[in-house]
């Protein structure tokens, strides 16, 4: 299966003739919905969109997805749903990011309650989705794609492959907050240095602060046939106590 950004968009679309009716209405017939294509012909651009019916655990799905910033009256309302939108996309986020932004606004507008990246099983509330994606800030486009999440032994985020670059994780012997700022500090440093890593080198956040060893392998926590699976792999951090940060 070719990797790909796919964003969905619960909303109040009984079927996919409503779901064509309101694109039509909303933006004045500036974008149309057939044959599994939304398209903008002005801007001779078009994404697949892929409708379903109502999907009974959608509720559930945001909720954990959000991780406790959907509110409740949006969870109700996703919750109430008629059915679903599924935006399609290469898995290149920055430079589809003008795209995804353009396409995510006309479902928003018509009547589309929340978005959720299947890509990495992150969530979010409109408001917040379209600060992120507005923003030049890496920071931000990291944001808007990367969950992390608690495995038996390990934290590690998912999403790095929506930029080309590798997972990382951490030991569950560091208490959660500091695992989640040694993760984001590692993917942000990948994100802006574009550092030239390889496994046996050593990283820190700060000349005072602990060392780590970084070791790499393949992403055998996803299939290569899921959605969360990452070509690049995994940098796995090792705390050591000393040497030199190469």
């Amino acid at each position: 299966m070719e990797s790909e950004i796919i964003l969905c968009v619960p909303g109040p679309w009984d079927d996919r003739s409503k779901l064509l009716e309101d694109i039509i209405v909303r933006t004045e017939g500036k974008f149309m919905f057939a044959g599994g294509i939304l398209a903008c012909p002005s801007a001779k651009d078009h994404v697949p969109l892929d409708y379903e019916p109502h999907t009974p655990a959608m509720e559930e799905a945001f909720r954990c997805a959000g991780q406790g910033r959907i509110s409740d009256e949006t969870l109700n309302a996703i919750d109430q749903h008629k059915g679903v939108a599924y935006l399609h996309f290469p898995l290149e986020f920055i430079a589809q990011r003008e795209r995804i932004k353009m396409f995510t606004s006309i479902l928003r507008d018509c009547g589309g309650i929340g978005i959720k990246n299947e890509s990495s099983g992150v969530a979010h509330e409109w408001d917040r989705w379209f600060e992120l994606i507005e923003s030049e800030s890496l920071f931000d486009s990291y944001c808007a794609c990367i969950v992390l999440v608690a495995d038996d032994d390990v934290y590690y985020s998912c999403g790095m492959h929506h930029f080309g670059l590798p997972e990382v994780q951490i030991s569950r012997d560091f208490e959660i907050q500091e695992a989640a700022k040694f993760i984001n500090d590692f993917n942000l440093y990948q994100l802006i240095e574009e550092p030239k890593l390889a496994a046996g080198h050593t990283f820190s956040l700060t000349a005072e602060g602990p060392k780590f060893r970084i070791g790499h392998a393949a992403d055998d926590r996803h299939g290569p046939d899921d959605l969360f699976h990452n070509a690049a792999g995994v940098w796995s951090l090792e705390r050591v106590e000393s040497g030199p940060r190469e």
